[in-house]
């Protein structure tokens, strides 16, 4: 599709009308209307943050709550009474391609406008971020962004938006979270505050091992929580963990994903050779904890 320079600023005018500012004691960025009365940002701009106050397209500054914070993919939500402003129009299926003009819009605390053009540097598939957040797709821009822009909505040059910028998750280059990502994080935030994370109380790491006589890849607890699920299902220090719910435990991401929080599931092991398998309940990741 081919879009003329002179219908950007109409595309700039659309998605500012969905783009409000934030700030609090320390920071100031921007946000996106992602829902009625729900505004999407980026998580390090409210980490926490006791309060946040909100500036309208209009600029009036109301008051608006955190619903939820998650620092591994750099999203937060926001809530305020919303009236009659429009949700930004969302490229769902957007599959972005390197070189293809994007822009940010932000608001500072003051009302202003103010917007940033640029490209996509580099595509990908799903990626997981430095503190562990699964994305669904890389798109990273080919620059960083400008102060205030954080939490920003990015979108194509025809205004529909392709995600929300960060600049949390790499040392040079904004990155742009997609749509997929929002849309999967945004509903555990509302509903529970947080993402929530499976936990078996292990730490553990990748081995090949053997099972039955038969060489595998697995995951070698080198730590048990004793409170933890695990411990209290009989695992062991040195066991490997082969299976869970009868899928390969390969790696510390792919055991990430196998744990849903609330799931009986069966945990096969190697124990010095032999299979031993056992059930458990996935417990969810205490806020305090890093294991």
């Amino acid at each position: 599709m081919t879009i003329s320079p002179n219908s950007l600023p109409d595309s700039v005018d659309r998605l500012a009308a969905s783009t409000v500012g934030l700030s609090t004691r320390r920071h100031s960025g921007s946000g996106v209307l992602w829902r009625s009365g729900v505004v999407v940002t980026s998580a390090s701009l409210l980490w926490r943050a006791a309060s946040v106050s909100l500036v309208r397209p209009d600029g009036e500054q109301v008051p608006a709550e955190v619903r939820g914070i998650d620092g591994a993919t750099d999203l937060a939500a926001v809530t305020f009474d919303s009236g009659t402003l429009a949700a930004a129009e969302r490229a769902t299926a957007a599959a972005p391609r390197i070189g293809d003009v994007v822009f940010a819009v932000g608001r500072d605390p003051s009302g202003l406008t103010q917007a940033s053009f640029g490209h996509v540097g580099a595509v990908a598939g799903e990626w997981r971020s430095w503190r562990g957040g699964r994305i669904d797709r890389l798109i990273r821009l080919d620059g960083g962004l400008y102060p205030g822009f954080a939490g920003a909505p990015v979108a194509d040059a025809s205004g529909q938006v392709i995600g929300v910028a960060s600049n949390a998750l790499s040392r040079h280059h904004g990155v742009v979270l997609p749509v997929a990502t929002v849309d999967r994080v945004l509903d555990q935030l509302l509903a529970h505050g947080r993402v929530r994370q499976g936990y078996l109380g292990i730490a553990a790491q990748p081995v090949r091992a053997t099972l039955d006589g038969a060489a595998v890849d697995g995951l070698l607890i080198s730590s048990l929580a004793d409170d933890g699920p695990a411990a209290r299902a009989g695992l062991r220090v040195s066991d490997v963990i082969v299976k869970i719910g009868g899928e390969p435990a390969i790696s510390i991401d792919a055991l990430r994903d196998l744990l849903q929080v609330g799931a009986q599931v069966r945990v096969l092991v190697s124990r010095g050779g032999s299979g031993h398998e056992v059930s458990l309940e996935v417990a969810q990741r205490p806020s305090s904890r890093c294991g």
